[in-house]
C-alpha cells in the first residue's frame, strides 16, 4: 500500500469520510454513494497498514530452521542474550510452548510461554522480533495475538513476563499492554497482566 503510508493520510480520509457520515441516501446523488464507500475501503486498507496482522503458528519440521535464524541486533543482545536455538531446545525437553509469529506469511518473530505448576499462571518465556522487521508494529501486535491465544486456549488468570532491567522497550511495550511490575531485583523486572 504504498499510496497511503502516512498517519496524515488516515486523518485526512477519516475527515472526509465523517462529512459524508450523515447523508441522507435518499437525496444523495449517486457518485456520493459512491465516493462514500471508495473512502471507507481506502480508510480500512489505511488502517489494517497500521495494525499489521500476525498469525501464531507451532514449531514443526518446515519452520524450525528458520525460526533458529531470527536475530535481534547487536545493541539488543545484551537485553536479549539467548538465541532463539536454545528456547526451541529447551521447549522439547521442558513442557514450554514454541510459537513462530508470522506477517502475512513472513516469519518475523518468535515467542514461547510455559504454565508455572505452582500456581497455573503462565508465562511468556522469551518473544522476540526479528531486527529486521522491527518498528512495524509487529511487536505489539504480536504480544497481544499471543496474550488472546493463551487467554482463550487456557482461561487462566494471570499471564507474566520477565525482562532485563534495560530493556526499556520491552517495559514500555508491556506497561501499554496492561503488564504491572510485581518484582525486581539486580537483572529482572517481573510483570504481571491479570486476564
Amino acid at each position: 500500500m504504498p499510496e497511503f503510508q502516512r498517519f496524515s493520510d488516515l486523518y485526512g480520509f477519516a475527515r472526509l469520510l465523517r462529512s459524508l457520515e450523515n447523508l441522507d441516501v435518499s437525496i444523495c446523488p449517486e457518485w456520493a454513494l459512491q465516493l462514500k464507500a471508495k473512502l471507507e475501503a481506502i480508510c480500512d486498507r489505511i488502517r489494517n497498514g497500521f495494525h499489521p496482522h500476525i498469525a501464531l503458528k507451532t514449531i514443526t519440521e518446515n519452520n524450525w530452521y528458520a525460526c533458529t535464524q531470527l536475530e535481534v541486533s547487536n545493541e539488543q543482545k545484551t537485553v536479549f542474550p539467548v538465541p532463539v536455538v536454545y528456547w526451541l531446545a529447551e521447549s522439547a525437553y521442558c513442557g514450554m510452548t514454541p510459537l513462530a509469529l508470522y506477517a502475512d506469511e513472513e516469519l518475523v518473530g518468535f515467542s514461547v510461554y510455559a504454565v508455572d505448576p505452582e500456581d497455573g499462571s503462565y508465562w511468556i518465556m522469551a518473544f522476540m522480533i526479528d531486527q529486521k522487521y522491527q518498528n512495524r508494529g509487529f511487536g505489539r501486535t504480536g504480544m497481544d495475538a499471543l496474550i488472546r491465544t493463551i487467554k482463550a486456549e487456557y482461561h487462566c488468570d494471570k499471564i507474566v513476563i520477565g525482562h532485563r532491567i534495560e530493556n526499556e522497550r520491552a517495559s514500555n511495550l508491556y506497561t501499554s499492554l496492561g503488564f504491572v511490575e510485581m518484582s525486581r531485583d539486580e537483572v529482572e523486572v517481573i510483570r504481571e497482566l491479570i486476564v
